[in-house]
């Protein structure tokens, strides 16, 4: 189980105002690129509701509140699946040798709303 990809998600979710949607889009591919070149499968996704009343029936709350979005910001969710902890370290410093792989995060964290990344490691239930 060790091997396989998945054992360890990165979770990251950021908000980004309206206007940068398309800059968003231009960054994608080449970040997915860059991630599937080290084996790492990333997945990005665009929150496509703020409300629900259905979930808000059963007492849900939507992320786009949790995460304290504005009415002219989106709410996006990145997903980077790794085969283990000692995966993502070796991508991580090897990211950080990367010029191409710095300038893409500098992109990235220019067009994003400050402070509003979250993220957080996880180990997948059992392993």
């Amino acid at each position: 189980m060790e091997n396989e990809i998945g054992n360890q998600v990165r979770l990251f979710i950021w908000r980004t105002t309206k206007k940068n949607h398309d800059t968003m889009m231009t960054l994608e591919e080449p970040a997915k690129d860059m991630f599937g070149k080290v084996g790492v499968r990333q997945e990005i996704y665009h929150l496509s509701n703020t409300k629900d009343p259905e979930a808000e029936s059963m007492g849900f709350t939507n992320i786009s509140k949790t995460v304290s979005a504005r009415d002219d910001e989106e709410v996006w969710l990145e997903l980077q699946f790794y085969k283990d902890s000692k995966h993502h370290d070796e991508v991580a410093e090897n990211m950080k040798n990367d010029k191409s792989a710095m300038e893409l995060g500098k992109k990235f964290m220019e067009i994003i709303t400050p402070g509003s990344c979250v993220e957080g490691k996880f180990n997948q239930f059992g392993s």
